[in-house]
């Protein structure tokens, strides 16, 4: 995640400072894509993230509660093109060759809102070295996935299992979901920091892959889809 700080201003009752920067990295994809557990099925699926975050510092004066808490808004997009991997893809049959010729792109827009917890206070009011921080808060994604398999057209168990043909679909639609994150800011000089922020995010809703078999009949595939995500970046702040 690349973060710039944009202003520090004077507030009715002491200082709220207000960031505003730009973020980018790896979102890992996990849904009905892949067995359950397969280590290539967890890194493979891969995409990309990008964004936009304003950041404000509650007004200290106020409460001493906002010393350690930083609100933050967001925007952001991302892309990730999904498979099967694992051992049920290996070999010559039918259902292996089904799974291999399967695939989704997926594409989505997100904006929520986070709250930050510092513990040792945020470095707006504590002017530490390293900030690490923990965060939850929720999103809604506006998002399209489009659904192929590489044998012919979906919706047919010559070109995919049957577990899939009514439940593997090009889709587009609106989802909520809950954001957890954790991470830290290291400040390399007065304007200068760097952060490192690894988040996780549950999705209220099981088609954002384009997949949904099913759940009484396949309950191996009854959990939302769901990613992680890891955002590295540099902070200037305008003092």
């Amino acid at each position: 995640m690349v973060l710039i700080s944009c202003a520090s201003v004077k507030a009715q009752y002491g200082n709220t400072y207000q960031e505003i920067g730009i973020m980018a990295g790896p979102v890992f994809f996990q849904s009905d894509f892949g067995e359950k557990g397969d280590f290539d099925n967890a890194i493979k699926n891969v995409g990309i993230s990008a964004g936009i975050f304003y950041y404000i510092s509650l007004d200290n004066d106020r409460s001493r509660f906002a010393d350690n808490f930083k609100i933050r808004l967001e925007a952001s997009l991302t892309k990730v093109e999904m498979q099967h991997y694992g051992k049920y893809i290996e070999g010559d049959k039918l259902f292996a060759q089904q799974l291999r010729a399967m695939t989704s792109e997926l594409k989505t827009g997100n904006v929520g809102v986070q709250l930050e917890y510092y513990p040792f206070k945020t470095d707006d009011y504590s002017g530490a070295t390293f900030s690490p921080y923990i965060s939850a808060g929720t999103q809604i994604t506006s998002y399209n996935v489009k659904a192929k398999s590489a044998l012919g057209p979906i919706g047919s168990s010559t070109t995919v299992p049957v577990k899939y043909v009514d439940g593997f679909k090009s889709d587009s639609g609106i989802a909520a979901s809950l954001t957890t994150s954790i991470g830290f800011r290291y400040k390399l000089a007065d304007y200068h920091a760097l952060i490192l922020d690894a988040r996780l995010q549950y999705y209220f809703t099981d088609w954002m892959d384009g997949m949904n078999p099913d759940k009484d009949n396949y309950p191996e595939n009854k959990t939302n889809d769901y990613s992680a995500t890891l955002n590295v970046g540099y902070v200037y702040y305008f003092n």
